[in-house]
Order: structure tokens, then sequence, then C-alpha cells
């Protein structure tokens, strides 16, 4: 008995336009993907079994040389694409996001305590609730183009998904962890603090904070009133007390924060509640 069959083959050329800032996250300096363009969208037309060329080459132009595609495939799909696809091998990044949060929270926290010596605990914790929050993720998501290899459900494809900063956020996350399991702690350390390099640099900055306060008065003096900073608390040794500083905001929301000087504390107050008014 004689079998016959016959397949079509439809090729596609993905066209890439990349243009590169540095030469990926071991040297140092953030990748900037600017565009990424692809004439038949294989982001949409992939079963999510393996990786994209757009997501190769993101991963590649990110200094990345992956050795299990898995973790990647995982941390590009949004639950969105499952309701979508009824595969039950297709895994969301979801559980990739909650491990990746707490390996973020880890390395910024080592990294700030092992390179900012002379500041205090209360500058150090305000540092990295900056660093770490979903604004600084999901803008540094975008400015690497990692919303652009996600794969997406079509409502979330129509509402611009890529470009959402929840989305982005948890894409985020989910990369970290899964450079973490796939490459190891020290990759995951060089990515994440290449990754947020700017960021780190103009949150230490002195300016920054010591500007806090002028920025802060700006905005009570909006509603007729001046800041108003109180003495918490004073703890720790004589040589090496600790203050703990409060203000209360026009809204009624208060903030805390702790130092080494009244007066640092007073700047750290003011960076809190600068970012929290952003927020609400």
């Amino acid at each position: 008995m004689t079998y016959c069959c016959s397949i079509s083959y439809y090729p596609f050329k993905p066209i890439f336009i990349l243009i590169y800032s540095c030469s990926g996250v071991l040297s140092g300096r953030r990748l900037k993907i600017v565009s990424i363009k692809n004439k038949n969208n294989d982001i949409d037309n992939i079963n999510a079994a393996s990786l994209s060329k757009k997501q190769s080459a993101f991963l590649k132009q990110s200094g990345l040389k992956p050795k299990n595609n898995d973790y990647y495939i995982k941390a590009f799909t949004h639950s969105s694409f499952l309701n979508e696809h009824q595969d039950k091998t297709i895994i969301s990044n979801e559980r990739l996001e909650f491990f990746g949060d707490a390996i973020l929270e880890f390395i910024i926290s080592e990294y700030l305590y092992e390179n900012f010596n002379e500041f205090s605990e209360g500058d150090l914790t305000s540092w990295r609730s900056q660093l770490i929050r979903g604004n600084t993720l999901s803008a540094i998501a975008q400015e690497i183009g990692l919303g652009e290899c996600l794969f997406l459900g079509k409502g979330e494809e129509k509402n611009n998904g890529r470009n959402n900063i929840s989305i982005l956020e948890g894409a985020m996350e989910s990369l970290i962890a899964a450079v973490y399991l796939d490459l190891g702690m020290e990759i995951a350390k060089k990515f994440v603090i290449n990754a947020l390099a700017d960021e780190i640099k103009n949150l230490t900055d002195n300016e920054v904070i010591i500007d806090a306060k002028g920025e802060l008065q700006k905005i009570f003096q909006l509603e007729n009133l001046m800041p108003e900073y109180i003495l918490k608390s004073t703890n720790g040794p004589e040589h090496s007390p600790n203050y703990r500083v409060g203000l209360i905001l026009p809204n009624g929301l208060s903030v805390e924060a702790t130092a080494g000087t009244i007066q640092k504390a007073e700047k750290l107050v003011a960076m809190q509640a600068l970012e929290l008014i952003k927020e609400n």
C-alpha cells in the first residue's frame, strides 16, 4: 500500500531594525532596542512552543545566551494568551513573576548595601522601593523593547497591552527569574544592575534628595500650606543615633523615614512624599 502526502510551505522573511547603544548587558551599559519590525508578526503566529526570531534577537542583544529556552518562553507568555489557547502545555509567566519579584528585591538590596556604606537603613530602604516599583520596571521594559516580545491574547493586543504598565512590570520580573533559573545569580545580577544603572545613578545623586524638600514645598503652597516635619522618635547609641521623621500630606496620607540626622530624614520623607503624590 502506498501513501502520498503533499506539504505546502509558506516562508516569511522577518525584517529586524536594531539600533545598538552598547554591546550588551555584560558590558555594563544598557542596550536599547529602538524598534523591531516584522512583515509577518511571528509573535502572533507562533504557538508559544519555541522562541520566535524576534525573541531570540532580543535576548542576544540583551547580552544573554540562553541554555534552556523554556524559561524565556514562559517569561514572555502573558496569562491572556492562555485564555485564547487551550493547549495545556503552555504556561503563563505568573509564577515566574512571583519569583522574579523576590530575586529583584534581593539583588537591589545587596547592591545598595555593598555600594553605599555611608547611608542609613532608611536611605537604602527608600531607594530600593523607588527602584523596584512598577513604574520604574515598566519604563525599563519599554526602553529595551520587552513588550514587543510578549505572547498576548487578542484582547490585550487590541488594548495596547504591549505598553501596559502592569503587564510590562510582570514581564520584567518574569524575565529576571528566567535569567536566574537558566544562567545563575551572577548573570542575573549583571542583567538587573545594568538595566537599572541610570535609575540608580539618578536616585542616589544627592541633588535629587536635596531638591525634594523644595519641590514638596511648592506642592504644599498650592494648598496654602507648608510642610511640617515632625520628629517621631530617636533611638540608637548616642554616638550613632537614628531619627524618625514624619509628615502629613494635604490629602491626609502620612509618610515617615529614618536617618542618621534629622536633616537627612526630612529629605527622605520629602522624597517619599513626592513619589506618593505622583502615584495618587
